[in-house]
């Protein structure tokens, strides 16, 4: 089949149709394990899986789409962003799903950390069925699985020994078990006596069991052996990892043969995606070392129509950082390009316009419009809205109420407006944050400076700020108050700008003005 476009997505969707053939329905899989923080590197997986299932849609395809949270693995380390840790640190090696919720707020650990990101990713569109490995696990729906990859352990072991410097011992079981005592993993031997009979000894407490496979909550399949055997259970026909599985002799490489050797599958078509980081960060986000950023905290800066365009205009095989620094302004004027560009007419040569179109049209979270919306400039708006105190409606009032074309354009303003300002409280670098006087400030200036700035309080009365362009003003302030006072235009306006920021540098000064007012401009210099 032809991909719909040269997007990725299109591309991946065409080669699962491809290789799978027709089917009623086509599989897409995604999942976690939440054992800290799920952070917006995590993300990168399951857009990803959302970005291939629209384009399976899109080529009129019937999609499943499950997400599963790997609940029923076990805390081996205790993230150093949470609360609790000594809590946390008395419960390591048990599984996640019966820790309880440092937070206090659900019914364990890992039901806090998967409740928080299915929130999350909501929010941006992303809904899949969610299945929860514990409660699998846990009403033996793997019991046959698991009977399956024990009766075949050899088979197992043969490939995984292909790519091991030393050979897996001749006790080694595909499978780990939970004492139904203590609830650790820590056992002195674990041995399958053959059909569903199973023992274990607790080399914490001691306890020793014979139970049946069938009836047990605390036994599963090890990761290499459980990934290929979901892929079987779950008919997977789509999956993409991370470069930690991708390398070879990793999971995806050894999942590929061991389900085509116990369950005669094929595996998913795959992707490898890279690892995202934090511009300005230390590298890669680790859950287990508490330095991430969340989807949540990403959505503080950026509309949730903005992260799908960030993720849906990078290839997956490539590594990219978030910006949260000043780049955030270049992220929102490209994608203010981007959207112009996807929603107008196709170019006489349209080069790499489709692909362009298709990263907008999945980035939308609902149908995609007609025509693009108003939206204010990212770099203006954050420092009008420094001249309101972060009062969206003041600023709204001021400058932008004119484009009220209904009520999409008002609530886009809002929206944006709000990131806006979360990044300037929270982000910005130094030279965009200021604050304006409420009072004149006194601060010593020299003579010429002085004149300087009478100048200006001068020049107000003849021009009319809320109609003259900053092109203009701005020659206006060479021409009527630097060359005529003698003032050098650096002292001029480090002038201005101490006595209305308490800064030696500012805004760029004639749209700084146009913004402030004539009679803001008047009370804050009438000392002088």
């Amino acid at each position: 089949m032809k991909p719909l476009t040269p997007h990725w997505a299109d591309q991946a969707a065409a080669r699962v149709i491809a290789t799978c053939g027709e089917q009623d329905v086509y599989t897409v899989a995604s999942g976690i394990t939440p054992s800290g923080t799920v952070h917006i590197g995590n993300f990168r997986e399951v857009i990803t899986v959302d970005l291939v299932a629209r384009a399976l849609r899109s080529a009129g395809k019937k999609v499943r789409f499950i997400y599963s949270w790997d609940d029923f693995d076990t805390l081996r380390k205790v993230p150093k962003n949470l609360p609790q840790q000594e809590m946390l640190t008395e419960n390591l090696r048990r599984p996640i799903s019966r820790v309880p919720d440092p937070y206090g707020e659900d019914k364990s650990y890992a039901a806090h950390n998967i409740r928080v990101f299915e929130a999350e990713i909501g929010g941006v569109g992303i809904t899949p069925e969610f299945l929860y490995q514990s409660d699998r696990y846990g009403s033996a729906l793997y019991a046959e699985s698991i009977k399956h990859a024990l009766e075949n352990k050899e088979k197992i072991k043969e490939i995984l020994n292909a790519f091991r410097s030393e050979p897996l011992a001749d006790d080694w079981l595909p499978s780990a078990i939970y004492c139904s005592k203590c609830q650790r993993d820590q056992m002195d031997y674990e041995r399958y006596l053959g059909a569903y009979d199973y023992e274990y000894k607790c080399g914490l407490c001691g306890n020793e069991e014979k139970i049946d496979i069938r009836k047990t909550k605390d036994l599963k399949l090890n990761w290499r052996t459980d990934w290929p055997m979901r892929w079987a259970y779950e008919k997977v026909d789509f999956e993409p990892g991370g470069k930690d599985h991708s390398s070879d002799g990793g999971s995806f490489d050894t999942g590929k043969k061991i389900v085509k050797a116990l369950w005669d599958r094929d595996a998913p078509q795959y992707l490898q995606y890279d690892f995202v980081s934090i511009k300005g960060g230390s590298g890669k986000m680790s859950s287990s070392s508490g330095e991430l950023i969340t989807l949540s905290q990403a959505l503080e800066i950026y509309e949730p129509q903005m992260v799908r365009w960030i993720f849906a205009n990078q290839r997956p095989n490539t590594d990219f950082a978030i910006s949260f620094d000043s780049d955030v302004i270049k992220v929102y004027d490209e994608f203010d390009k981007a959207e112009i560009a996807a929603l107008g007419p196709v170019p006489a040569n349209p080069g790499k316009w489709p692909v362009l179109r298709r990263a907008y049209e999945l980035s939308c979270i609902a149908e995609v419009p007609e025509a693009a919306l108003f939206r204010a400039p990212f770099r203006e708006l954050s420092g009008r809205l420094q001249i309101f105190d972060g009062d969206i409606q003041k600023t709204w009032d001021r400058w932008y109420s004119g484009n009220e074309k209904g009520p999409q354009n008002k609530a886009a303003f809002w929206s944006r407006a709000a990131r806006a300002w979360n990044w300037i409280s929270n982000c910005a670098p130094d030279e965009f944050r200021y604050q304006i006087y409420k009072q004149p400030v006194k601060f010593e200036i020299s003579e010429l400076q002085t004149a300087a700035v009478r100048a200006l309080v001068k020049l107000l009365d003849n021009v009319d700020l809320e109609t003259i362009e900053a092109k203009e003003l701005n020659q206006r302030l060479f021409d009527d108050i630097i060359h005529v006072t003698g003032c050098d235009g650096k002292e001029f306006y480090q002038a201005v700008y101490q006595k209305v920021i308490g800064r030696d540098q500012g805004p760029r000064l004639p749209s700084f003005l146009k913004d402030l007012g004539s009679e803001r401009i008047r009370r804050l210099l009438s000392d002088v």
